[in-house]
């Protein structure tokens, strides 16, 4: 390897070459699981389906169980898409280990930056504070919509559901099931206002 301190052009394009090469690969994941290749119906690596429970643009609950957050801002190694997933998470309360995040396709009415008019995009440090109201409400209001559906099957006061870690519960009765297994049935339930 060449001495940095006295590198010259060459030495340093080829240098770099070479390790821009070797980190090329070193990324290089195969594809395997849920994740795909972007396409129709796909983004960020994750397909995204039409079925499950979506009671609004920013979130998915699948049968399987999948929490699956839509992120209007892109991911450019600033933690918009953890963060803003954990404010859904955290008011779901679904499991950390269960949340996928995807990209929300191009559509500037629903996924506009708030702070920038009727324009979809991401930059200035506006990921959190232009969305974390709406990414909790989004949380907050599937919570609503989960705990209505199991206090109708369950045929109990809805005061009495808990939801802990994806799974919701009626203490009283001992009854629980999964955010998955009452997708569908939320998905009958009709969305609260704030």
């Amino acid at each position: 390897m060449a001495d940095f301190r006295s590198i010259d052009r060459r030495d340093f394009i080829k240098f770099g070459l070479g390790t821009g090469a070797g980190l090329a690969l070193g990324f290089v994941i195969p594809v395997s699981g849920r994740a795909g290749q972007a396409g129709p119906g796909q983004a960020g690596g994750v397909v995204v389906r039409d079925s499950g429970f979506s009671p609004n643009a920013f979130l998915r609950i699948d049968s399987d169980d999948r929490v699956t957050v839509i992120a209007k801002h892109l991911e450019m190694g600033q933690g918009s898409y953890t963060g803003l997933a954990t404010l859904v998470a955290e008011e779901l309360d679904a499991a950390w280990d269960q949340v996928d995040v995807i990209g929300a396709p191009a559509d500037n009415k629903r996924y506009n930056n708030l702070f920038w008019g009727p324009a979809q995009g991401t930059g200035g440090s506006t990921a959190m504070a232009n969305s974390w109201q709406q990414m909790r409400k989004a949380g907050a209001a599937a919570r609503s919509m989960i705990a209505s559906a199991a206090a109708n099957r369950w045929q109990v006061d809805e005061g009495q559901i808990q939801v802990r870690d994806g799974i919701v519960s009626h203490a009283p009765s001992g009854r629980s099931a999964t955010l998955g297994q009452l997708a569908e049935a939320a998905s009958a339930q009709i969305p609260p206002d704030d």
